[in-house]
């Protein structure tokens, strides 16, 4: 599905002044929409103790980003959505590299729980970036995917373009089980020409995955 949004949630104070047992109708009423979502693909991630304001996140994906808005709509007006706050939100859509056009995008590779970490973050290139010759910006992207490609086997990426629809260029995602392997990647693309035209690349939200059925324990 092209359409990918990252949701990150916390929870509001009124939440501590609910009824122990009404309070667990609740959580089992809110999951059980996570279960039922129909045409949006929904995966959980618990993010506490790595970002303030934050508790847990919603991958959700859908063939239109209409139908996202319409879901969370419909998680918000729940009894236990009442009692939540967005704190951050990403959205983006699959596309094939403007760089390597004849290469199928990452998306099928890319499955909720293949790892047990998940980063994500916004990324931007300067504007300087963007009145390059295409084909210096080729190479450059040549050095930064072959440093990438040598942390392909513990390491998934899936890249999602924000132009125009969000205040980004990119949505970047990894999924690792080691995060020792992210962290060397991510020290050695710094050394790589293309970094000088990094505009931005945080905020960072490092995530655990959370089958569903297991969410009303961060809840």
């Amino acid at each position: 599905m092209p359409c990918h949004s990252y949701i990150f949630f916390d929870r509001e104070p009124s939440i501590t002044q609910v009824p122990e047992e009404v309070l667990k109708q609740y959580k089992d009423a809110f999951v059980s929409l996570l279960e039922h979502a129909g045409d949006v693909g929904v995966a959980a991630y618990a993010t506490l103790g790595f970002k303030p304001r934050t508790r847990f996140m919603l991958h959700l994906r859908a063939a239109e980003a209409g139908s996202i808005q319409h879901y969370l709509q419909t998680l918000m007006r729940s009894a236990f959505g009442k009692h939540l706050t967005i704190t951050h939100t990403f959205l983006g859509l699959v596309r094939p590299s403007q760089y390597n056009p004849h290469r199928a995008p990452e998306e099928k590779e890319f499955v909720d729980g293949a790892g047990k970490y998940l980063i994500v973050y916004p990324f931007t290139k300067t504007p300087e970036w963007h009145l390059l010759p295409l084909e210096e910006r080729r190479e450059m992207m040549r050095e930064h995917v072959h440093v990438a490609r040598t942390f392909s086997t513990s390491i998934r990426q899936l890249l999602l373009y924000a132009y125009g629809i969000d205040d980004h260029e990119f949505i970047v995602s990894y999924q690792c089980d080691r995060l020792l392997d992210f962290q060397t990647l991510v020290m050695e693309l710094r050394s790589t020409k293309g970094r000088a035209y990094t505009k931005n690349d945080t905020p960072i939200f490092l995530c655990t995955h959370v089958p569903l059925s297991q969410l009303p324990e961060l809840l």
